[in-house]
């Protein structure tokens, strides 16, 4: 589930304490979700150092930061392999030697590869950090060797923005569940609202693409151009993607936060919408609750394989929205 920033450091810093932090996180979330922040709080953490304001100014002996700098915008092979090199140095007792890759998407495919052993046998006393708003960009071999930390938007969450709030609203509406007709109205309105989501990331690409062809087609040959378009069309797919999981966070969040309340807790994922939440709370069982939060998290799962996308939301849509006897 994604978390706060917050909520993310208190994990890292329990894993920290108790001897137990991995070493290699992909750290994830759309812009201004936290994600440098994040990995700064933690540099500062595990180094003992003081907290800057960038990370750029974290960069020390035994920090080492990548970002894309070649023409085409891409880490090369040669920025892995010097990465690799300082982290394979002796460091100092008590310190860590830290990589931290930041737009990690941009990752040439080469060089993802050349880092894959490092992934998977870091050197002792490393840490890797990955830093990316489209995870998906990624090989499945490169993220399978990190642990996800993936972070809500701080801002639209809160989640999902102006589509969240409709969510939100029609999750208010539809109360404790009515019959499967209601159900499947909410599944549509919630297809619905991804179809938008789907066409704003495709014409955000769009955009871009054209801004990129203006600038550079009086210095580059058409083909690289050409190529590009194959860049832009994975760019909208993969922000479809985390746009969608938002939405998804807001299912999982509305049962979550009804079960919280359900046992005392003051602390929600949607605050905004505790009324209706504890009204949920108080309407149905517990274990219909829980039932009820394994089909949307089934539904999240489910998506992030080939299923027919349609098709898998109106199935969990009715087992979490009909009100059985």
């Amino acid at each position: 589930m994604a978390l706060s920033v917050d909520s993310a450091f208190e994990y890292l810093s329990n894993a920290v304490s108790v001897g137990r932090l991995a070493n290699a996180y992909l750290i994830s979330g759309p812009a201004g979700s936290g994600k440098a922040q994040l990995a700064s709080r933690l540099v500062s953490l595990v180094n003992n150092m003081p907290l800057a304001g960038s990370l750029d100014a974290m960069v020390s002996d035994n920090v080492r930061l990548l970002r894309p700098e070649s023409k085409s915008r891409r880490i090369l092979v040669d920025q892995v392999r010097e990465l690799e090199s300082m982290l394979y140095q002796k460091v100092a007792a008590g310190n860590t030697k830290i990589g931290i890759i930041t737009d990690a998407d941009r990752l040439q495919e080469a060089a993802q590869n050349a880092f894959l052993k490092t992934l998977e046998e870091p050197p002792e006393g490393c840490l890797l950090l990955l830093i990316t708003a489209f995870p998906e960009q990624l090989l499945d071999t490169v993220r399978s060797r990190c642990i996800m930390v993936t972070l809500l938007d701080s801002d639209k969450m809160r989640f999902g923005g102006e589509s969240g709030e409709r969510i939100r609203s029609m999750l208010a509406g539809i109360g404790n569940g009515s019959g499967v007709s209601e159900a499947l109205g909410l599944a549509r309105s919630f297809s619905g609202a991804l179809k938008e989501i789907k066409k704003q990331a495709e014409d955000e690409g769009d955009a871009e693409r054209k801004r990129e062809a203006e600038i550079y087609s009086k210095t580059t040959d058409g083909s690289w151009l050409k190529g590009r378009e194959g860049y832009f069309k994975a760019l909208s797919q993969s922000r479809y993607l985390a746009r969608r999981a938002e939405l998804l966070e807001i299912l999982v969040a509305w049962f979550g936060d009804s079960l919280r309340q359900q046992s005392g807790y003051s602390r929600l994922d949607l605050p905004e919408d505790a009324a209706a939440t504890q009204l949920l709370a108080k309407s149905i069982s517990t274990a219909e609750l829980n039932r009820r939060m394994s089909a949307v998290e089934n539904l999240r799962d489910d998506l992030a394989t080939n299923v027919q996308e349609s098709l898998a939301i109106e199935v969990a849509f009715i087992a979490a929205f009909t009100a059985f006897d």
